[in-house]
């Protein structure tokens, strides 16, 4: 029975691939405390453990797709924020790589002397340990074919531990040796830098408010002109005024005893309002019908202060506004190219918009053409090798992909009618495309697991441990104490320098935001330079 069920696994590897998502994603979901595995380990574990039944045929083009889906939303969800990022703290993400670099080959080299490590394996480890399977190529290129199987065996034996155990320092250890809470850190992070979590669609506002009030007898403003209401009370506006049951026309009403007053504003000023006269009774404003939009508007060269203004003056509340990509209250600050999201009567405000610019769409459905012309030139971009003394460089497929996403992320943020990717679609994509590439994986080192370990024993495991995590951890105290970086910063350009796109995954789960990837990002081209030049170097020193 075993046999067959071997076999079945073994030629159906859809099977084994959705069989081991399934079981990872349940197994991520154990805890113990604070500590999670998270479904990229739980699935990695589970592939492991469904490869011992054999070596699984599954075309290197399945995990290709996968990743470069995974990595395209990543770029494309932090694209619009990479650049500010860059311009404010490009030298010390650049800084961190070269030392985490430094840092890798001391540590690896020291381990390989003392210990007499050849330098097939040597090269293996550095691949495996360090997650850049480009440095499986460029290390085979620099040796002899005697020794390459000796590559393959050290990368498929520290591999695991390159992902599993630095993705579990990153999310765990890291943040603890710090004292710090990574999600309360995230948290304080995005709030200081005013970063968008990316979530489009119309939502209520979190500080305006709808209000209604009755106008008992003796009020001071029955008699008053809504206009007069409007300058009378800032951040304050009537949007309808309700009277013996009936809509009014509010542009052209003075308000009356007994009339209900539906009010639009800022919730600071509400409290105010009620301090100004106690003869208004509230009211439940669910009861009353407003027809409000809430819309974000992209200002293109119709735009002018005084058009702004026109708007404002007529029921338009400001929600937020962005310029250069961070939020503002100076209003006259606003250019072509920023953003605002304001709030008001429907029919106006569509009409309105186009004073000023237009609005983003929103939407619901991916445009799939777009995503996927992305990702073909993308693909075609990593396909460029430059050969510097017999080395080649590449961004490869992976990491062409991720910078496609940034340039058209940022490219749908000047242009938001097109190139829509709704956040339910960037979270599958996420979360589903990164797992089923780390089910391909665990599958198919499942099997050579086991031999490579009782082939070279545990003394390359344990080397392939330290030179995993000791460059982590130096280069995480080395930016904290002499480079002053805050947590986030820290752990998205570790990710980014070791290449471990599992752990920038991981911490974006555990903290519930993609903010990672900003740092990641610039960090991650670095590292796939840096160490895939270093593999041949290390052979070519230990040869």
């Amino acid at each position: 029975m075993w046999h067959n069920i071997s076999n079945f696994a073994l030629n159906n590897p859809s099977v084994a691939i959705f069989l081991t998502l399934g079981l990872g994603y349940f197994v991520g979901r154990f805890h113990i405390k604070s500590f999670k595995l998270g479904a990229t380990v739980g699935v990695l574990l589970v592939g492991l453990v469904i490869g011992q039944l054999g070596k699984f045929q599954i075309a290197p083009v399945v995990k290709n797709l996968f990743f470069d889906l995974f990595i395209f939303t990543i770029g494309y969800e932090v694209g619009p924020a990479f650049i500010n990022s860059f311009k404010k703290k490009g030298l010390k993400f650049i800084i961190q790589s070269v030392v985490f670099t430094v840092i890798a080959f001391a540590v690896a080299m020291g381990l390989f002397k003392v210990f007499h490590v050849q330098f097939g394996e040597a090269g293996g480890i550095i691949a495996g340990a360090l997650t850049q399977s480009a440095c499986i190529g460029t290390a085979n290129s620099a040796i002899e074919a005697l020794h390459i199987s000796q590559v393959a065996i050290a990368y498929a034996l520290t591999y695991v531990f390159g992902t599993v155990g630095v993705l579990i320092f990153l999310k765990n250890i890291a943040p603890a040796i710090l004292r710090v809470n990574l999600r309360e850190a995230t948290k304080k992070y995005i709030e200081e830098n005013h970063i968008s979590n990316g979530d489009q669609g119309v939502k209520i506002s979190a500080n305006i408010r709808v209000r209604a009030f009755k106008l008992n007898k003796g009020c001071e403003f029955i008699g008053n002109a809504l206009t007069d209401f409007d300058k009378n009370n800032q951040g304050l506006i009537i949007e309808e005024v309700v009277r013996d049951g009936k809509m009014l026309a509010a542009t052209t009403t003075t308000l009356q005893e007994n009339d209900t007053i539906l009010v639009v504003g800022d919730i600071k000023h509400f409290a105010e309002l009620a301090d100004k006269d106690p003869k208004m009774s509230e009211l439940d404003a669910n009861n009353f019908h407003l027809n409000l939009k809430k819309a974000t508007v992209l200002l293109t060269k119709a735009y002018s202060y005084g058009a702004l203004e026109q708007i404002l003056s007529n029921g338009v509340l400001i929600d937020t506004a962005e310029h250069d990509g961070q939020k503002i209250t100076d209003y006259t600050r606003l250019t072509v190219g920023d953003h605002v999201t304001i709030i008001g009567p429907a029919n106006y405000l569509t009409n309105a918009i186009k004073t000023i610019g237009y609005e983003k769409v929103t939407g619901i459905k991916t445009d799939v053409s777009f995503m996927s012309i992305d990702i073909f030139l993308g693909i075609l971009l990593g396909a460029i090798v430059i050969t510097i003394h017999k080395i080649p460089l590449t961004l490869g497929g992976g990491g062409s992909a991720l910078f496609a996403g940034l340039y058209f992320g940022w490219l749908q943020q000047k242009h938001p009618t097109t190139g829509i990717i709704p956040p339910s679609t960037r979270w599958l994509l996420k979360s589903l495309c990164l797992n089923l590439f780390i089910a391909v994986v665990g599958l198919q080192a499942g099997s050579g697991f086991v031999t490579a370990l009782k082939e070279m024993g545990w003394l390359v495991f344990v080397i392939g441990v330290l030179v995993s995590i000791l460059p982590h951890f130096l280069t995480l105290l080395f930016s904290r104490f002499v480079l002053k970086m805050n947590i986030v910063d820290n752990i998205g350009s570790l990710c980014g320098s070791g290449t471990i796109t599992a752990a920038l995954n991981a911490v974006n789960a555990e903290t519930d935001s993609s903010v990672f990837a900003l740092s990641y990002t610039p960090t991650y081209a670095l590292g796939n330079i840096f160490l895939t030049v270093m593999a041949p170097l290390v052979v070519a020193i230990l040869a």
